[in-house]
Formats: structure tokens, sequence, C-alpha cells
């Protein structure tokens, strides 16, 4: 139950500090922003560059291409230690800040992997549900239905009683000796 407190207290976290962030840019990390109405943004422009240390974030290919010409950017978002090493992040626009917040909670979200998981012991047996559903329905009748039976598999040879395939691998995972 640790760690799955853990994770939504971080998973919130993180979507927290993107609100934040979406909702207010520090107006010491910012430079004038140039908007992308009068450049066509498309889809699958969106590019990243590490320069000087660096990381430069682009959506606009006009953009991205005078900068590679001249090495200057000109007029964007400057967000200092924004990067995910601590790296200062350059925007070439709005567009481009709220891009790289999205990529950002999609790999946040894409790592997170909660899952319902529980166990317990109940005259001598080890009972695992990984559905919130088929526990309620064991809790209510006390008959698990379909199930996995795996005789002496507990860690004091106890017989195992899974709920599912899933139960059963998420079991290993959590008692696998390392």
């Amino acid at each position: 139950m640790g760690k799955f407190n853990g994770k939504i207290t971080r998973f919130a976290f993180m979507i927290s500090i993107t609100g934040i962030t979406l909702c207010t840019i520090p107006q010491t990390a910012r430079c004038q922003a140039v908007t992308a109405s009068d450049e066509t943004v498309k889809e699958g422009t969106y590019q990243e560059v590490s320069k000087d240390g660096r990381l430069y974030i682009f959506v606009s290919s006009k953009r991205k291409e005078e900068f590679e010409k001249t090495g200057e950017l000109g007029k964007g978002i400057i967000k200092i230690g924004y990067g995910p090493n601590g790296e200062t992040v350059v925007f070439d626009s709005e567009e481009a800040v709220i891009e790289y917040e999205s990529r950002l909670v999609k790999e946040l979200l894409g790592k997170t992997n909660i899952k319902a998981y529980k166990e317990f012991k109940i005259d001598g047996r080890l009972y695992v549900f990984t559905s919130p559903a088929r526990k309620a329905e064991f809790e209510k009748t006390g008959e698990m239905g379909k199930s996995i039976v795996k005789i002496g598999y507990g860690p004091n040879g106890e017989t195992a009683v899974f709920d599912s395939d899933e139960a059963v691998k998420e079991y290993d995972k959590r008692h696998s000796k390392k």
C-alpha cells in the first residue's frame, strides 16, 4: 500500500507542478514571446536541439532553420533550470512550451503503472487479488469463482489462490528473491 500511495503522491505532485507551470511563467525567466500565429505550426515539427548546455525546443520548422543558419533564436521564451538535467530550456514560442510540457506529462503517465493489488491470509491460505470487483465479490460470498490455485506457492509453503494470471505475475514480481 505504501508504494501505491507514493506513486499517487508523485503523480499528483507532477500534475500540480504542470498546472502551475501552464498557468504562470516566471517574469525573471521570460523573454518576449513570439506567437506562432504568423507562422504555421504543423504536426510533427516538434524538435529538440542541444547546444552549448542549453536545450532548444522548436515547433516551427522555419524558426529552427533560421537558428541552424545563424546560431541565434532571436525572440523566445527562456526557462532556467527547466530541462531534464537542470539545463536552461529555450522555446521558440508558447506552443513549444505547451508541447514540451504535454510530452513530459505523457512520459510521466506512461511510466506510472498503478495496479490494484491485495494479498491476505484466511485459514492458512494466501489469497491474491488484482481485481477490486473480484475481491469485493469474494468478500461478499466467500467464493472465488474462477481462480488459480498453487499448492505450496506461498512464502511459508502456504497454498496460494489467485484471481487471475495477472495476480500470479504481480505476486511473483513483488515476492521475487533478490
